[in-house]
């Protein structure tokens, strides 16, 4: 149920912005914030049913003072960034880069090319959230909310997905006595890592 709360979400939010409904934008912002908070809620915690009404109301005032767009803009910038944030202050010198640190996670001690790839993969990762949020910034302050509405939920996360699926194939074509066998255990791996 939380996937499907955050997989409503970019779509509800397109609809909100190609029809102009303001209904489908508190929908949508709803959605996110049920998805974050799922746990709790299912849980049946009062502090995440009041969190969740008041985000919901929250969007409701900023549509009524006609800023409500900005709930829906923002998360398209925040989200990148937040992950830009993650990776690229892992390239500096003497840090370890966020793809080795989940590579030595998965498959323990790396060899030298698998460090040298996977610096690499951490820019190529690094360089397409940039490319996500200068887009993303252009669409908005340059283009129009539709064109932005495609591009932030639809587009962006395609071009990720792309990545991710892309990288793990060639991974497995390069090194695959060090990468899991199917898709599905390479995900669960990977979403498995936390930092230290």
């Amino acid at each position: 149920m939380q996937v499907v709360l955050f997989l409503a979400y970019p779509l509800l939010t397109h609809l909100a912005v190609a029809f102009q409904r303001p209904w489908l934008q508190c929908l949508a912002v709803s959605c996110a914030c049920a998805g974050f908070l799922y746990a709790p809620l299912r849980r049946g915690r009062l502090l995440a049913w009041l969190g969740l009404a008041l985000c919901a109301a929250a969007d409701l005032l900023l549509i009524q003072l006609g800023d409500g767009a900005y709930t829906l803009y923002l998360p398209s910038i925040v989200i990148p960034a937040l992950v830009l944030s993650a990776f690229a202050p892992s390239l500096l010198p003497g840090r370890v880069p966020l793809i080795t640190r989940i590579a030595q996670s998965i498959g323990g001690p790396l060899s030298p090319e698998q460090v040298r790839y996977t610096r690499s993969v951490t820019w190529v990762w690094s360089l397409m959230l940039v490319l996500i949020l200068l887009v993303t910034l252009g669409l908005l302050l340059l283009w129009s909310p539709q064109a932005w509405s495609v591009f932030a939920n639809f587009v962006s996360y395609a071009l990720l997905a792309a990545l991710f699926v892309g990288e793990y194939g060639y991974r497995r074509l390069r090194f695959p006595q060090h990468t899991p066998l199917n898709f599905r255990a390479f995900l669960r791996s990977v979403s498995s890592y936390r930092p230290h």
